[in-house]
């Protein structure tokens, strides 16, 4: 688990560099040159979906989106562990539909191509096939415990 929570950081970080720079190339172009390439805009877009797929596993690996803790406060310890036992379970159900449904959504987009990159929708559309995989795979690495402690950085 180590290792593909290793890549989906470098896969997170990456991407958003990627936007960054292209986003940069944009102000730079529209700044200081007579034209701006067309594709920088569709191109950051498609990063920053690229980054959010990647970086969702991290967030769930540590623990970052919102828990119901404030209704664990007042629960028992067992109580609590099974609240959020059953929270886990209904994330990952969640993320399941969201893999099963987007595989058909990516085969829709193969024949598709985006307009200013004529790259396949396929690709772009993968991305919530990504998400939906992050989610599910560290949300079930958490619940057998593969992940190790919550909000921490370190893998």
């Amino acid at each position: 688990m180590k290792t593909i929570y290793r890549l989906f950081k470098v896969g997170a970080i990456t991407s958003l560099a990627a936007m960054i720079t292209v986003v940069a190339i944009q102000v730079f172009s529209r700044i200081f040159l007579e034209t701006t390439p067309h594709w920088t805009e569709e191109a950051a877009r498609i990063f920053f979906i690229y980054s959010v797929g990647f970086g969702t596993g991290v967030g769930v690996k540590r623990g970052d989106f919102i828990r119901l803790d404030l209704i664990g406060r007042y629960l028992s310890r067992k109580t609590g562990k099974i609240l959020e036992l059953a929270t886990d379970i209904a994330v990952a159900a969640f993320a399941v539909i969201i893999i099963i449904h987007s595989i058909s959504f990516v085969r829709l987009g193969m024949d598709e191509l985006s307009p200013a990159l004529e790259i396949t929708m396929g690709f772009v559309f993968l991305s919530i096939t990504l998400t939906g995989i992050s989610i599910l795979l560290f949300t079930i690495a958490g619940i057998s415990g593969l992940t190790g402690s919550q909000n921490t950085d370190n893998p």
